[in-house]
C-alpha cells in the first residue's frame, strides 16, 4: 500500500515543523549550557578520578577489556569472566579507555560529554513523544523539566548505562508512534524494531520486559495489518541478542540468559538485618569474606547459592519480604530509594510521578485506553526486579522520559482547568481510536 509522505499530504505540517523549532532548540541550549556547567564543576572541583567512583566496577571490566581478558574479574584482581553487567557500556568505557587512557582525565571528560549528548538526545525524543501525542505546550514543558531538574542535569555524571536506557527506552516510545501512524507496518519496520530491541537489551536486559511489552502493544493496536509481521522483529531481535548468552553459555558452561547478579541482588536485599536499601558491605567489592567466597564458587555458582538463600529467606519471614517489597515499591515511585539520597530526588520523583498518575486520570476520562496501556507498561513492567531488591533512584531514572511526558502533560491540563473549569475543558490527545490508520490529520 502506498504510505503518504507527511509534508506531501498535509503542507501545513511542515510549517508547523518549523515553528517547533524555536522552542525545541531552546531547550536544547539550555540543558547544553547547564550540563557543560556541571563538567565544569566536575573537572575543577573534583579529584581526577572522581568519575570513576561512581560505577567502579565499569572501570575495572574496561581494563580487562584492553588487557584481552574480555568481561572479567568486576570486583578487582583477577576472578575469571564475568556477566554481572551486559556488555555494551563496559566496551563503550573500555574504548575510551584505549584512546585516551585508562581512568584518565581526559577520558572521563569524554566520558561525561558522550552521556551530555546522549541526554540531548533524550530530551529531543521527549518533546517529540510529547508534541506526537499531545501538544507544543506539553512538549516545550517535558523539555524544560528534563533541561533544568537538577537530578537530571547531574545524570550524565553516574558511570553506569543509566543515560543510555534513558535515551533508549523513551526511543522506542517514539519508534513505535511513528509506524503506529503508517496504514500499513511493513517487514522492514518490524525487523528494524526487533533490531533495536536486541540492542537496548544488550545496553540494559532491565529494559527487557518493557521492550517486549510495547512491542506487543504495537501489534495489538495494529492488529489489522498481516498478523505474522511482528515475527520478524523476534526473529531481529533472537539474532541480534543471541550472542550474548551463547558467550555466557561458552564461558560458564552454564545457561545465563541475561546476568549473573540475579541471584546476588535478592539475597542482598532479602536477609537478616535487610532495609530495603541497597547495602553495599556485603558486596564482594567491598567485603573480603564474600569475595573469597565468590571466587571459591565461581560467578555461577555464588550467585545460585545467594539466590536459595534469598529463597529460603523469603519463605520462613513472608510477613518481612512483603513489607520490604512495599517500602522498597515506595521507595522507588517517591525517589528516595538511595540511602542517603538528596531531598532533590525525592522531590523530582515524587512530583513527577503524582502528576503522571493525574495525567493517566485524564487519559482514563477522554477514554484514550491505548494510550494509557502504553504508558502503563514500563510503569508496570520495569520496577519488578527492584521493589523486591533495592530501589536506587537511578533506576527510577530510566522510565523518568516516559513519567515526565505524562507529567508535562498533566500540568497542562492543570492550567487548562484553571483557566476553564468546565468539565469538558480537557484536551484531546492526539492518539487516534485503535482501529484507525493514525495518519497525523486524524489526531
Amino acid at each position: 500500500m502506498h504510505q503518504l509522505h507527511e509534508d506531501d499530504a498535509f503542507p501545513a505540517l511542515a510549517e508547523e515543523s518549523r515553528l517547533n523549532m524555536g522552542p525545541t532548540v531552546t531547550v536544547l541550549g539550555l540543558a547544553l549550557l547547564m550540563r557543560l556547567l556541571v563538567i565544569w564543576t566536575v573537572v575543577t572541583r573534583y579529584p581526577p578520578q572522581w568519575l570513576f567512583t561512581r560505577g567502579m566496577e565499569m572501570g575495572l571490566l574496561a581494563k580487562s577489556l584492553l588487557a584481552g581478558n574480555g568481561l572479567s574479574s568486576p570486583f578487582g584482581g583477577v576472578t575469571g569472566p564475568t556477566a554481572i553487567v551486559a556488555p555494551v557500556y563496559p566496551l563503550f568505557v573500555a574504548a575510551v579507555f584505549r584512546v585516551f587512557g585508562a581512568y584518565s582525565l581526559a577520558s572521563a571528560v569524554i566520558i561525561l560529554m558522550a552521556q551530555t549528548i546522549v541526554n540531548l538526545i533524550t530530551i529531543w525524543l521527549i518533546m517529540y513523544v510529547a508534541r506526537r501525542l499531545f501538544n507544543q505546550a506539553a512538549a516545550t514543558l517535558a523539555g524544560f523539566i528534563w533541561a533544568c531538574s537538577l537530578p537530571l542535569v547531574w545524570m550524565p555524571t553516574i558511570l553506569w548505562e543509566t543515560s543510555l536506557s534513558c535515551c533508549l527506552l523513551v526511543g522506542l516510545f517514539a519508534i513505535v508512534l511513528k509506524y503506529r501512524a503508517m496504514s500499513d507496518i511493513g517487514p522492514g519496520q518490524w525487523i528494524a524494531i526487533g533490531g533495536y530491541c536486541g540492542l537496548c537489551a544488550l545496553a540494559n536486559p532491565a529494559l527487557l520486559l518493557s521492550l517486549v511489552g510495547t512491542v506487543l502493544w504495537l501489534a495489538y493496536v495494529t492488529r489489522g495489518t498481516r498478523s505474522y509481521r511482528p515475527l520478524f522483529s523476534l526473529l531481529t531481535f533472537v539474532l541480534v541478542f543471541a550472542p550474548w548468552p551463547i558467550r555466557n553459555a561458552l564461558v560458564f558452561h552454564a545457561f545465563v540468559p541475561l546476568r549473573t547478579t540475579v541471584g546476588l541482588e535478592l539475597w542482598m536485599g532479602n536477609r537478616d538485618g535487610a532495609t530495603g536499601f541497597l547495602d553495599e558491605s556485603v558486596f564482594p567489592m567491598f567485603n573480603q569474606q564474600e569475595l573469597a567466597d565468590y571466587v571459591t564458587r565461581g560467578e555461577v555458582g555464588y550467585s545460585a547459592h545467594k539466590s536459595e538463600l534469598a529463597k529460603q529467606y523469603i519463605a520462613t519471614h513472608t510477613g518481612e519480604f512483603i513489607t520490604l517489597t512495599a517500602r522498597r515499591f515506595v521507595r522507588f515511585w517517591s525517589g528516595t530509594g538511595t540511602r542517603n539520597g538528596s531531598l532533590l530526588f525525592a522531590l523530582h520523583a515524587t512530583s513527577t510521578t503524582l502528576l503522571g498518575l493525574m495525567a493517566l486520570g485524564v487519559l482514563a476520562r477522554r477514554r484514550c485506553y491505548d494510550l494509557m496501556a502504553l504508558f502503563a507498561i514500563p510503569m508496570l513492567l520495569f520496577p519488578i526486579p527492584y521493589v523486591i531488591t533495592h530501589a536506587e533512584f537511578r533506576y527510577r531514572l530510566v522510565i523518568d522520559p516516559i513519567m515526565t511526558v505524562l507529567c508535562a502533560y498533566g500540568v497542562v491540563e492543570l492550567s487548562r482547568l484553571a483557566v476553564r473549569p468546565r468539565k469538558d475543558s480537557f484536551s484531546e490527545p492526539r492518539l487516534a481510536p485503535a482501529k484507525t490508520p493514525m495518519l497525523r490529520s486524524s489526531w
